[in-house]
């Protein structure tokens, strides 16, 4: 009686995978005859482009002028390597370093949040970090 309970329960076991087998068939046959959605298209986070007028940087000349003279007061030393510049529009490489506006800055012109800066050839240039991209280059 022992042996035929065993064989039993062997014969169990197997039908369980088949089972299973039969399941994941139908399961991928299923799901091969679905189609995906296409992913969205990511913006762009590196190469050079332009910036159109409503990416631009919307502060006042004033406003520009109070950046400039904050940043330059602040006498951090900025490096830049070599190679490096910068024009309105262009996206600066992921591995320059920004710096945050100072916080008096910030606290008078809430607008500036947006943006880091770096200095590129002894100018104030405005950067939105999430992009890279130049947004303004702030004459003194």
């Amino acid at each position: 009686m022992r042996a035929f309970t065993r064989v039993a329960i062997a014969g169990e076991d197997d039908m369980k995978i088949a089972y299973a087998g039969v399941i994941s068939l139908v399961l991928m046959s299923a799901a091969a005859g679905q189609r995906n959605p296409p992913l969205p298209v990511m913006p762009s986070t590196g190469g050079v482009g332009t910036v159109t007028k409503s990416e631009s940087a919307t502060l006042t000349p004033e406003q520009k002028t109070a950046i400039a003279q904050a940043v330059r007061q602040s006498n951090r030393k900025v490096v830049v390597p070599p190679g490096i510049s910068a024009q309105v529009g262009s996206e600066l490489p992921a591995s320059l370093e920004l710096y945050t506006l100072p916080d008096a800055t910030l606290a008078q012109i809430p607008a500036a949040k947006l943006y880091k800066y770096t200095l590129v050839n002894d100018q104030v240039v405005l950067v939105d970090p999430t992009t890279m991209r130049v947004v303004d280059i702030l004459q003194e």
